[in-house]
């Protein structure tokens, strides 16, 4: 007697990009008994989990929760649909607005309330970093909030794990900008970072629904040739190789196959781009997804449903989607060691010349911070979000 495997599948909530996944195998791997035991699929959201030993959803979902992600039992994609709520499909985007916005009005609040013109943008007589009003620091707080609002967890567990990451080297450069009166620099900071998480959920989703695209090409019912020369409506998965099926004019042809009677033009466009059609007759192969032309084929299934030409497209969609571009693993490994370096050497700062040169520790704190605000790497963390969204 075989043994079921034990298996649970989870729709994560914030996995957007293989940072997210390898945050996930880090905190999730040691309760499942190591990280060969998790497969991510990116592109839908989906984790799944073949425990080592026994285990139970709950500590799974807690390993999740601690990432800052939340974890739910996998439903099929139309019942999702429905019992997905506004905040949950667009939450980060009206944070992102939201962080925007404030940082915006926080600007020209100052402007107004010091009685100075926008035009005066970096003029001496507006001085936009201190003496900041309390309905000015409001607003900019609340962009910094709103901004921050999905970074704050991950900032947590990288500080409590003592592996910083750039959400932790963004959080404090935020806080110190805060700490040290630049307000609009705080503001500005998170508005940014929170633009770079947007623009990355965004090119998953765009990813998710050309996935979705694809799959509407492939017709749900296949017109199945009996051996008594009827027909049959069946599904694309109920039909085995060597069986003929009949395509009529205009229609999507549903699997992969060769043409064993009939002679049309197929439109192979949405497969191999072709921009004309392409005759066929006895003996041509034909690709699921492609669409009959004027003549009626009878058509030899030559591959299952599963592996056409159109489902290996699919397939390479999401798992290139799973996988990190070049300049994405550069600015992981960048960071890895930036990150760090930057953190201890606003340390020295801090400490070297108030310990050993009799410095002051009110200015030399200040100067810290500073280094911090400055050396927060925003031109990175936005970059490669917007070039690959492009």
């Amino acid at each position: 007697m075989v043994k079921e495997t034990l298996k649970f599948i989870f729709k994560i909530r914030g996995m957007d990009c293989a940072e997210e996944v390898a945050l996930l195998k880090r905190e999730v791997g040691p309760v499942v008994g190591g990280e060969e035991c998790l497969s991510f699929d990116i592109l839908n959201g989906r984790m799944t989990v073949t425990p080592a030993f026994g285990a139970s959803p709950e500590p799974i979902r807690q390993a999740v929760a601690r990432t800052g992600m939340r974890a739910e039992n996998w439903q099929d994609e139309a019942s999702e649909s429905r019992e997905e709520d506004f905040w949950r499909r667009h939450g980060r985007v009206v944070l992102t607005v939201a962080s925007g916005l404030f940082t915006a009005l926080g600007f020209l609040a100052h402007f107004w309330i010091s009685g100075a013109s926008p035009s005066a943008a970096g003029a001496e007589e507006l001085d936009v970093a201190h003496g900041v009003p309390r309905t000015v620091r409001a607003l900019y707080g609340l962009g910094i909030l709103s901004g921050a609002w999905y970074i704050l967890p991950k900032s947590w567990l990288a500080a409590r794990r003592l592996r910083p990451d750039m959400n932790l080297l963004m959080t404090v450069a935020v806080c110190g900008a805060v700490v040290i009166g630049e307000w609009f620099e705080a503001s500005t900071v998170s508005f940014l970072f929170a633009l770079s998480l947007a623009l990355e959920s965004w090119s998953v989703g765009r990813a998710r629904r050309a996935v979705a695209t694809l799959m509407d090409l492939t017709p749900p019912t296949v017109r199945l040739l009996r051996a008594d020369g009827g027909e049959e409506e069946v599904a694309p998965d109920g039909v085995p190789i060597g069986a003929q099926f009949l395509v009529r004019p205009g229609e999507r042809i549903p699997l992969d196959g060769r043409v064993v009677r009939g002679a049309s033009e197929v439109n192979q466009a949405p497969i191999t781009g072709e921009s004309i059609p392409i005759p066929k007759s006895d003996g041509q192969d034909v690709f699921a997804g492609t669409i009959n032309g004027d003549g009626v084929l009878i058509i030899e299934c030559t591959k299952p449903s599963g592996d056409t030409t159109l489902a290996h497209i699919i397939r390479l969609v999401g798992e290139a989607q799973s996988r990190r571009a070049p300049s994405e693993q550069w600015v992981e490994k960048f960071a890895r060691w930036y990150t760090p370096a930057v953190m201890v050497l606003a340390l020295a700062v801090l400490a070297i010349p108030p310990l050993f040169f009799g410095g002051s520790w009110h200015d030399w704190f200040y100067r810290s911070l500073v280094l911090l605000v400055i050396a927060c790497p925003c031109a990175l963390g936005l970059a490669t979000p917007m070039s690959i969204m492009v």
